[in-house]
């Protein structure tokens, strides 16, 4: 299967590799939402309809990155991202991260059915053994479901990233394909 023609679906959502179909103003208006990109690494510049066709176009022609859009299973609209990457095939490792920007499905489940998804796919279909994923801990939701979801945490950059006018610590976190319960 391509990658292209990948797609991976779930209670409520679905996944599929993003376009430059998913260039939207509303796309431009998460990353330029403090609340939504307060755990995300932040470049200091506003994010324009530009910067983010760029961003997709590189992610997309990128053999070590997948990067999924994630939609609603039910209205087919785009309201967030995950993205895989920094794959070391020796090692059978790679990275995760994820932003569900539309902030009407924060607190549902959301973030949980898709990490599910892409672990599953990860471990059993792209033969990696091991999952890593850096988390802000100014962010205690998301690390509380990747705890929940099995991550362990691995180390610590203590006051690593300016947030705002914060200094704050950036978690370092990895599940084991053993240690993942679907």
């Amino acid at each position: 299967m391509t990658k292209e023609a990948l797609k991976l679906s779930g209670e409520r959502i679905y996944l599929r590799p993003i376009t430059m179909a998913n260039a939207t103003t509303e796309y431009v208006d998460w990353l330029n939402d403090a609340e939504v990109t307060k755990g995300l690494l932040a470049t200091g510049s506003k994010a324009t309809l530009d910067s983010v066709k760029e961003y997709i176009a590189a992610r997309v022609d990128d053999d070590n990155t997948l990067m999924l859009a994630i939609y609603d299973g039910a209205t087919d609209k785009h309201i967030g991202n995950i993205k895989v990457d920094n794959f070391e095939h020796g090692a059978q490792t790679c990275e995760l991260g994820i932003m569900i920007g539309d902030k009407d499905y924060w607190g549902i489940g959301i973030g949980k059915e898709v990490i599910l998804l892409v672990l599953d796919h990860i471990f059993n279909v792209l033969d990696m053994r091991k999952v890593l994923l850096a988390v802000y801990a100014n962010n205690p939701g998301a690390i509380k479901l990747y705890e929940n979801l099995g991550f362990e945490e691995e180390g610590v950059f203590k006051e690593h990233v300016r947030v705002g006018d914060d200094l704050v610590d950036k978690l370092f976190m990895s599940i084991f394909k053993h240690d993942f319960n679907r």
